[in-house]
């Protein structure tokens, strides 16, 4: 850990990381309290997630150390994923709504 000054804590960013991230998370929470438009509600909690998602991979999983197409190749990866996970879940769930009006 040669890029850390003399007498800090090598685990000071993951604290940072961690702290803000708890904080994002109760913000989440607390937002369906504030009675805001679904539609904000969803872009509020999606771009949040996104915020979330990228600060665990740049630092827990040490992506912002690596070159920048290896973390293309991740986003792109849970990009793709998201996409089919996206197709299956609305087909079902449309599914699911026809059958519970009926």
């Amino acid at each position: 850990m040669s890029d850390t000054q003399a007498g800090t804590s090598p685990y000071r960013i993951y604290w940072i990381t961690w702290a803000i991230l708890l904080v994002i998370t109760v913000a989440m929470l607390a937002a369906e309290e504030f009675h805001m438009p679904r539609w904000f509600l969803l872009v509020f909690l999606l771009v949040f997630m996104m915020v979330k998602a990228v600060m665990i991979a740049g630092n827990f999983m040490h992506l912002r150390y690596e070159k920048r197409n290896l973390g293309i190749m991740v986003g792109l990866g849970i990009l793709v994923t998201s996409l089919i996970l996206y197709g299956f879940v609305s087909r079902e769930s449309a599914h699911v709504l026809q059958q519970t009006i009926r």
